[in-house]
């Protein structure tokens, strides 16, 4: 196949696969800024209940990340794509008429269960080069970054024109335009449900990797946990207007990033860039605190824009390769579980961060436990990540 028409095959597996997981993001990130607010007074309502019914759909994302992906080595992957949404789109429509708490709770634990996560990075993997592949890994990065900045501006409209019910049914319908999507993809190739025998030189890159998605995850929901209230306290910046600041630093971080992409990725050197990139969020996360000028922060955020989505393409396609094509959903799905895991945990460490020392000593800890990892991996990655062939 000539090089160009290979190039536009992989953009649009790319493009399609961006959109399916943009649109089951926005089917999240919709409901949480308003979800509190618009369940208070359902019958069984309690602070916990309310907790419970947002956490739940990461834990069950979580929980259920590895299965999925051990199912889509053996079925493929637009089977198991088209089950997970269907699940999403199921769950949407019991939280949509739930009148209780318990019965909404169960709504978002069945939209937890469409676990395609790892599924559609393996998909991506499978279709395009090792070359291009932290360039496609970027493009689906951007779209669930995409779908959270959207969500921060469309979220308190739509809840004042929908309702709560209203936006469940959105994500329903959400979940129905994603399974659309995968329609108009032709099938990959079925992998292998043979698998390798792996050495602990190879297994142990897996879950450094693993691990670094759950510090990346976990760090990233702590910081939206605490700056918001910090923009709030510190910068007179109400919640509505959040979005002034998130939108244009992602857009300069994306132009930034891209050809970093493209080099790292010519030169499959992301075991190099990975340690930097996390050495850069610490110091984003250290200089928020720190800046008493709005140009500062928003460099800062920048800064911190372009070290997560540098991480979120660079560790899956670094991953993938370190992987190979048997078994790659399964260890996919490994690295979501950790990836969902680590937003969980986030969450509730940064709750309880916030109420004890508060928003700037909280990112200062978090900038710290970050400039560590990044040294540590400085150190030592250059041993552990020793790619086989590029597959």
């Amino acid at each position: 196949m000539p090089a160009s028409h290979q190039k536009a095959r992989e953009l649009r597996y790319a493009l399609t696969l961006s959109g399916v997981v943009t649109l089951r993001m926005m089917g999240l990130f919709l409901i949480l800024p308003v979800f509190v607010v618009l369940a208070d007074g359902m019958p069984g309502y309690t602070p916990l209940a309310a907790g419970l019914a947002v956490g739940i759909y990461g834990l069950t994302q979580a929980v259920l990340q590895q299965p999925f992906g051990w199912l889509s080595d053996r079925w493929g992957r637009k089977p198991v794509l088209m089950l997970g949404l269907a699940l999403f789109a199921i769950g949407g429509v019991v939280a949509a008429l739930a009148e209780t708490m318990p019965a909404l709770i169960a709504g978002r634990a069945l939209q937890g269960c469409g676990a395609i996560a790892g599924v559609a990075m393996a998909f991506a993997a499978d279709v395009t080069r090792p070359e291009r592949r932290p360039v496609i890994m970027a493009i689906l990065g951007i779209g669930i970054g995409g779908a959270f900045l959207l969500s921060m501006v469309l979220s308190v409209p739509l809840a004042t024109l929908l309702g709560l019910q209203g936006l469940f049914w959105l994500t329903a319908l959400f979940a129905l335009a994603g399974m659309v999507l995968i329609m108009t993809l032709p099938a990959s190739p079925k992998p292998s449900a043979r698998e390798e025998a792996h050495s602990l030189t190879s297994i142990l890159p897996v879950w450094l990797l693993s691990l670094s998605v759950f510090l990346l995850h976990g760090l990233m929901t702590v910081l939206f946990v605490t700056l918001p209230p910090m923009l709030v306290s510190k910068f007179g910046l109400e919640l509505t207007g959040h979005w002034k600041l998130y939108v244009p630093t992602m857009v300069v971080a994306v132009l930034l990033m891209l050809p970093i992409l493209r080099t790292t990725g010519r030169k499959l050197s992301e075991n190099r860039m990975i340690p930097w990139a996390f050495i850069a969020l610490a110091l984003a996360m250290v200089l928020m605190p720190l800046s008493s000028a709005w140009l500062a922060l928003a460099a800062s955020v920048t800064v911190y824009f372009l070290g997560f989505n540098l991480l979120e393409a660079g560790m899956p396609a670094l991953l993938s390769r370190l992987t190979g094509s048997r078994g790659r959903g399964r260890r996919m799905g490994l690295y979501s579980t950790f990836q969902f895991l680590g937003a969980f945990f986030g969450g509730v460490a940064g709750g309880w961060l916030l109420g004890s020392v508060g928003s700037e000593t909280t990112l200062l800890a978090a900038g710290l436990l970050c400039l560590l990892w990044g040294i540590a991996l400085k150190l030592f990655s250059s041993r552990l990540f020793l790619t086989r062939k590029a597959t």
